[in-house]
């Protein structure tokens, strides 16, 4: 059986298929105009450009291992204070820096000196002296031998010794004496000052040293106190030098109770002032 569809239905049938494309258009023209709105926002955003971006892709970022100081800290001394002012050849031999020849000169000086203690000067040096000749001419007569053994004619092997400069000029007589005259000066001023009292203070620690020195010369004599001298001098610099650290914080701590110390002592002193550190 067929059926006829009325006009009404035809009508709301037409009108939906109006309102159906128009939706369709609504809907193409509003996705058209995002797009559009997105090309104008993709044209309107500043590009940079290549070589910008190729100098920031090379530019690396690296963190300080450690921190920035702008303070220059201030170099530490690696040397006793009674050897600053040395010359730089002594300074040498003491702090080891050629082996060989710290160990000849250390070896022979505390051979010198112990051998003052069993024997006199003049023992001492005459058999220094032989001894010294003793092995010159032992080798100096089996170079002798050698060459006339394989016919051949050699220097002097102590050659390079014999060309060195052994004596010393005026002006390095001068520049030593002068040295020596004011450090005797000096002393010789200072002695006359402790003795006299020129300072009080001053005196009684001379006094106080001077008491200490009488226990001291009861149980070494000079010459022994010259040994370890020698000893101290060759054995302490390279120790410090080495150690410094923990010395000098030692050290600072002995010093600081020792001017606690000598300031309490001062101020029972009528007359005499406390240091103020």
């Amino acid at each position: 059986m067929d059926y006829e569809t009325s006009p009404t239905m035809k009508f709301e049938n037409a009108g939906d298929a109006v309102n159906d494309e128009e939706k369709s258009e609504k809907s193409s023209a509003s996705d058209g105009s995002e797009g559009f709105v997105k090309v104008d926002q993709e044209l309107e955003e500043p590009e940079e450009p290549n070589s910008l971006k190729e100098s920031l892709s090379k530019v690396e970022i690296v963190e300080p291992s450690a921190p920035f100081v702008s303070e220059v800290e201030p170099e530490t001394k690696s040397e006793l204070p009674l050897i600053e002012n040395l010359d730089p050849r002594v300074k040498d031999l003491l702090y080891w820096r050629d082996i060989k020849v710290s160990g000849v000169v250390f070896g022979l000086t505390l051979l010198v000196l112990l051998s003052l203690c069993c024997f006199s000067v003049v023992s001492v040096i005459s058999y220094l002296t032989l001894s010294l000749l003793t092995v010159t001419v032992a080798f100096r007569l089996y170079k002798l031998v050698l060459q006339t053994l394989n016919g051949t004619q050699q220097p002097n092997p102590f050659q390079s010794l014999l060309d060195m400069e052994v004596t010393l000029s005026k002006d390095q007589i001068h520049k030593y004496a002068d040295v020596i005259l004011d450090h005797l000066n000096c002393t010789l001023v200072c002695t006359r000052d402790l003795v006299l009292v020129k300072n009080m203070v001053a005196s009684l620690k001379f006094a106080v040293f001077m008491w200490l020195l009488t226990y001291i010369g009861c149980c070494f004599n000079g010459l022994t106190l010259l040994i370890l001298g020698v000893i101290a001098a060759f054995v302490l610099p390279p120790i410090y030098e080495k150690y410094q650290v923990p010395i000098d914080n030692h050290y600072n701590l002995v010093a600081q109770k020792f001017a606690q110390v000598a300031n309490a002592v001062r101020s029972k002193i009528p007359g005499a002032k406390p240091k103020t550190q």
